[in-house]
């Protein structure tokens, strides 16, 4: 998945501060608090495989395998563009018929029967949509923050954090909220 749009926090600094009882007028932290916010919310992004602010996303799969495909995150609130890699130019396929199915539970694009006519089978296809919740839900945003102000009080730098110094607050917070795809393709 290709990301081809800014990412917004999902949690301010503001909103950071107000949670750890940090003096809100003393701005002198706010760069460090949205590097840690940033970090702390790729780091839940990636452990939930839930965007927590909208975006504009390209996702690869191949041609032929259905006429169902199970997006690879949730939520998806668009389809806009669906491509595919013909001798090295893209070439757009039509919307038509093709809609989204659960799109905040369980994303799946549905295509209608004869989609793939024209296109080489195993092809590579580009799928650009709109993914990612309007607002953070409660519990990630709380999640962010747990693990951001875990890092502030370590003194740990943004830029080396990783998945594996999450709390187990914030972890049980992320596996509550877990988005898996079922399989990848259907039949129809």
């Amino acid at each position: 998945m290709e990301i081809v749009s800014n990412i917004t926090q999902a949690v301010t600094a503001a909103d950071f501060k107000r949670a750890i009882h940090f003096v809100e007028e003393d701005v002198s932290e706010d760069a460090t608090f949205d590097g840690l916010l940033l970090a702390a919310q790729a780091v839940v992004e990636a452990g939930t495989n839930r965007p927590l602010t909208t975006r504009t996303a390209q996702l690869r799969c191949r041609s032929g395998c259905g006429l169902r495909w199970w997006l690879p995150c949730a939520p998806v609130s668009e389809v806009t563009k669906i491509e595919w890699l013909d001798t090295g130019t893209w070439q757009e396929l039509p919307l038509d018929g093709v809609w989204l199915e659960q799109s905040f539970d369980e994303p799946q694009l549905v295509l209608p029967s004869g989609f793939w006519v024209g296109v080489s089978d195993g092809a590579d296809i580009r799928i650009t949509a709109e993914i990612g919740h309007a607002a953070a839900p409660k519990p990630l945003a709380q999640a962010i923050i747990l693990v951001a102000s875990d890092w502030y009080e370590a003194g740990i730098n943004a830029e080396k954090t990783s998945e594996t110094q999450v709390s187990f607050g914030a972890r049980a917070l992320m596996k509550q909220a877990r988005y898996a795809r079922p399989c990848e393709w259907a039949a129809g």
